[in-house]
């Protein structure tokens, strides 16, 4: 490949979706956020009643059109930015993101979609986030992060963020199912979560966004970028 590729992986819930953006914007590189594709995935595989059998399953994923423009995501040309963040498309994605004719069709979208929009020119890289970027994904990635953060310090941040939003929630609630999720995606046979053996380990606990910012552009090469 001739344009960067940087990955950031991590748990629910550590902030990465506002990292990525951030460092892609300062980078000139295409923004993928994995975990949205999967959201996208789930919201039509509700629709459809769930059907668990490949051919469904392989079909769903192939005709589904997921991409994105600035801050929003479009599934089949409907802007479902808002929609697939509810807590039932979430669980919904858990479950859809564990069958493995799904993840398989996922990793090749989202490798077309870098090679789509890099080799067109729009971009000079791309920075993807998700659960296995930098593990399966992208593993001859340029640059590999793992975001992380203890799940009392993730659940407090997600707790203030819907108070802000004048969503009624209840603090341990959001903990134990953080606490769910991070045990679904860690211990799933196909493509757990997990650092890459070369990933810088990014702990965000006690940073600001401003602060990890800096401390993953100082690890960027920006002459790959730039040349």
């Amino acid at each position: 490949m001739s344009f960067i590729i940087i990955a950031i992986d991590g748990p629910s819930g550590v902030g990465k979706s506002t990292i990525a953006r951030k460092l892609a914007a300062e980078l000139s590189c295409v923004y993928v956020d994995t975990g949205a594709m999967f959201r996208c995935l789930a919201l039509s595989w509700g629709k459809q009643g769930c059907p668990e059998s490949d051919l469904s399953l392989k079909k769903l994923g192939e005709q589904t059109r997921i991409y994105f423009e600035a801050s929003k995501t479009f599934c089949d040309e409907v802007d479902v930015t808002d929609e697939i963040r509810s807590e039932d498309i979430s669980s919904l994605a858990s479950k859809i993101s564990l069958f493995p004719s799904i993840r398989e069709v996922m990793k090749k979208k989202q490798r077309a979609l870098v090679k789509e929009e890099c080799e067109a020119g729009n971009y000079k890289g791309a920075v993807l986030e998700g659960r296995d970027i930098g593990t399966v994904v992208f593993p001859s990635a340029d640059h590999k992060f793992y975001i992380d953060a203890s799940p009392e310090i993730r659940a407090e941040r997600r707790y203030l963020q819907l108070r802000e939003q004048n969503v009624n929630t209840n603090f341990q609630e959001i903990l134990s199912a953080l606490l769910e999720r991070d045990h679904q995606d860690k211990n799933r046979s196909l493509a757990p979560l997990r650092a890459a053996e070369d990933a810088i380990i990014v702990d965000t606990g006690n940073m600001n966004i401003d602060e990890v910012m800096q401390h993953l552009l100082e690890s960027v090469d920006r002459t790959k970028i730039y040349a």
